[in-house]
This record gives C-alpha cells, structure tokens and sequence, in this order.
C-alpha cells in the first residue's frame, strides 16, 4: 500500500549509481512529495535538474541550455560521424542530450521532474531522451536519468522510453509516520491528527502543528489564512475541467467505503452509471480514490468497492464542505463547535479500519506471531471484516475495528466470532485469529473472554499508532 521512504531512498541511489547509461521511474500522485525526496536523496551527486513549468518550449529549451552552461562550461555537443545537425541548431534538444551521453566524460545525473509539464512543453522529449540513452549504451556513456513523473512514463500509449532500471512509487507516507509528523503528541492525538489532516508529505505542518489536534484543524483546516483551506478545491479546479461533479461523487464516497448502487444513489450530480466510470477512472488515475475488491473475490470479478485515498479528503468532503460557506460568514471555532465536531465521530469511525489495514500490512509482528504476507478486506451477504491478514507462518487473522471513546464490552468481539463462523474465506478453524482494534478500556468480561482464546488479539490506540517517531 505504501512504502517505506527509508526503502524508496535505497532502490533509488542505488539505481542511480549503477554503470552505463539507464533512467528511473519515480512516480507518485500531486503532494506525494517527489521534488523534496529527490532534492533529499541526490543532494551531493551534482545533478542536473530541469523541472516542468507552464511555459513554452523555446524558452524551456533556452533555460536547459543555460542550465548546462552554468554547471558544465562548454556545452557537451557530441561531433561523430552518423550525426546529423540538429535541425533547431546547436545545441537544440537532441545535442545537448547526446552530449550529456557521451563517453568519456564521466558519469551525468540528470532529473527531470514534474514529466507532464516537461513533455506538454516538448512532445518530442520521450523520442529524443530515448535515442541519447540508447546513443550512450552503446558507446559506453554515464547517463543516469531520473524522470519524477504522477503517471508510469512508460504507460503511455506509443511510449518511445525503453524499461526504467526501477519503477518507485512515492504515494502517501504509512500511517504511523504521518501522524508523528503532523505533530502527534500521544497516540490518540497522533489518530486524530491523521484522520484529519493526512498522510500526504505536502499536507504536513511546516510551522507550529500545534498544542492539540482540534487546534491545528481550526487554525490549518478552517481557518481562511490556514494552509489547508480550500485545498481539496483548489486541487480539482486545477485538475478537472467540471470539478462540480467530481465533488459530489467525493462527498458520496467520503461516507464509505460505498459500492456501485450506493454511489449512484449519493452522487447528486451525476444521474447515471454511464456517467460515473469516466469521473472515477479520473480520479482513481489521480490518486484521490482507491477502488478495492475483496480477497474473497475471483479473478476479474467486478465486485468493487470505492473510498478516498487519504483521510484529510475524506475529513473535508465529509465534514467541511457541507458547512464550508458558513466559515465566510462565522468564526472557524464556532462552525468547529457548532457543525463539525457532532460529525467528527463518524469520520474517526471510517478511517480506523484503514489504520487497521495498514497496521497488518506493517506492523502484525509486532503481536502476532509473524509479519503479513496479504492484507486485504472481505465482505459479502454475511461476511464483512474491516481487514484481513495471511501472516507468513500460515495464519489468517480477520481483523474488526471499532471507534469507541468509552469502555469496550464483549458485543464487538461476539461479532467478530460470529463473521468468523460463517465465512468462507479462509482456511481451518483452528487458525484463525480474531484481531479486535478499538481504542476505548476492555470490560473485565471481555478481558475474561479474551484469556480463553490464546489466539485472539485486542488492539489499543498505543499499539496502534506505536512510539513516536517509531519509523
């Protein structure tokens, strides 16, 4: 689901390091931080970095050469016999990428960032960085490209790049490191502050994040100076030619996870199926929804579930926009007393699951006897778990969670026995291991119930969000 930036940052020096000439893929959705983690992982390699902007492709072509001019001397212009001159002069683009491929001039790292923008201004950039990699391998040249890019390069219909040395993908930061880094002060401030305000690296605090989570959501979120104000908005206006409609299928899928019928029945502006699967291909290719489908589920099933990718989408879409005109009009705490807080339950409610989900995915061992091989969900006429675990060592652990601020007594966990029952996912019944989160205190009859089953687990706030800064 998501990877670990220590992990990303390994693959991707190492990539860059290896011999001849080759590029890698660095892909993530807007706000995934791209331009920070490769200004924080190549710092000291002297690369050559040309980011995509609005702007027309002479006067790119223009910043390209000044950039090499300043940083290299004598423009690198390849002179051999087969190559032609470069029908826009020299240097045009295709000389100055030859020249930066060629032998015998010592190992070159260029990145080219924001990919879209790069290639909008120059449609022929693909074709030419394709010849001037292809151009140096075989003479032996020491071009590394990294292309930072929301979409594979590479999936492109006719792409002329040839298979990246790696394809990284930098999505959202996993659950616990987000919400330490928003500024987490104990483990049910750290939810809070996730469930809010997100795990999207350009969603963290850059100043004060703080004294409590209620705080930073009125100051960062409500607030009109805040730097989260408005930015789901201003994300699709920038995105989406009609963003009217695509808000009314988010706020739909805010209340979810929804499937097909019940989104048709909550998106407003959109009256009919057809209609719908363009606006969610959109944005499912921009990372603002994820589609899921059971474990349960066959091959090429069409069984699907849609929810928001991040929590702070789902917080705004939720809970701040239904009441987004009145913070024109009234003071960001009083519509956060008034107006959100009485919804803000329910929001915690349908994010803890995911925080489940991820816990297996990254943090099982931590009480159970391995680490996860497959997380995934499960649902049907009389089966629905919030996350399901195959632990390495065989064993399968179905997981529920339940948002509960008060004591938690044995009803949840009766229910959980009984999904356990009936479902048919799985295999024998002896290995399978009820995995209960809620953060409230255990009843002493569940505490009861719970030391007659050795396998059953509970799941308290601590163990979910872990020790600060724990990654």
């Amino acid at each position: 689901m998501h990877e670990r930036r220590s992990t990303a940052r390994g693959r991707l020096k190492s990539a860059v390091s290896s011999g001849g000439s080759g590029w890698v893929a660095l892909v993530g959705p807007r706000g995934a931080g791209k331009t920070t983690f490769l200004r924080e992982v190549l710092e000291g390699d002297e690369a050559l970095v040309l980011s995509g902007s609005p702007t027309d492709q002479a006067d790119l072509l223009e910043d390209f050469r000044k950039m090499l001019r300043e940083e290299l001397g004598e423009l690198p212009v390849p002179r051999e016999p087969g190559i032609l001159p470069d029908p826009e002069g020299v240097p045009g683009w295709r000389d100055l990428l030859l020249g930066l491929a060629q032998p015998g001039r010592g190992r070159r790292l260029l990145v080219l960032d924001q990919w879209e923008e790069l290639s909008d201004a120059r449609p022929s950039l693909g074709t030419e960085l394709a010849d001037a990699l292809e151009w140096g391998t075989r003479r032996g040249g020491q071009l590394s490209v990294v292309i930072a890019a929301r979409h594979d390069p590479t999936a492109e219909k006719g792409s002329p790049l040839p298979e990246p040395r790696d394809r990284i993908h930098l999505g959202a930061m996993p659950f616990r490191e987000a919400a330490w880094e928003q500024g987490g002060r104990a483990a049910t401030d750290a939810f809070h502050r996730w469930a809010c305000l997100g795990s999207l690296p350009s969603q963290l605090p850059v100043g004060d994040p703080g004294a409590d989570w209620e705080e930073a959501i009125v100051e960062r979120v409500l607030r009109p100076s805040g730097d989260l104000f408005d930015t789901p908005l201003r994300r699709l206006a920038e995105t989406f030619h009609r963003p009217g409609r695509y808000v009314s299928l988010l706020r739909a899928i805010a209340l979810g996870p929804v499937d097909w019928a019940e989104l048709r029945r909550g998106a407003r502006a959109v009256q009919s199926g057809p209609q719908m699967a363009p606006y969610l291909q959109r944005l499912e290719e921009e990372a603002i929804i994820r589609v899921e489908r059971p474990l349960s589920a066959p091959e090429g099933s069409r069984r699907a579930r849609y929810r928001l990718a991040d929590p702070f989408w789902g917080f705004w879409m939720s809970s701040v926009a239904p009441v987004r005109s009145r913070l024109l009009l009234e003071e960001p705490e009083t519509v956060w007393v008034r107006h959100i807080q009485p919804r803000i339950q329910a929001h915690f409610a349908r994010w803890l699951p995911v925080a489940l989900g991820e816990w297996f995915e990254f943090h099982a061992d931590e009480r159970l006897p391995a680490p996860s091989r497959e997380v995934g969900r499960v649902w049907g006429s009389d089966e629905e778990f919030d996350a399901v675990a195959w632990l390495t060592n065989g064993q399968i652990c179905y997981g529920l969670a339940r948002w509960s601020e008060g004591p938690v007594g044995t009803e949840p966990y009766d229910e959980l026995l009984r999904r356990m029952d009936v479902t048919r996912y799985g295999i024998g019944r002896e290995n399978r291991t009820p995995v209960l989160l809620s953060p409230g205190a255990l009843a002493p009859e569940l505490i009861r119930r719970l030391a007659r089953n050795p396998l059953a687990r509970v799941i308290g706030m601590r163990e979910l969000m872990g020790p600060r800064f724990s990654e």
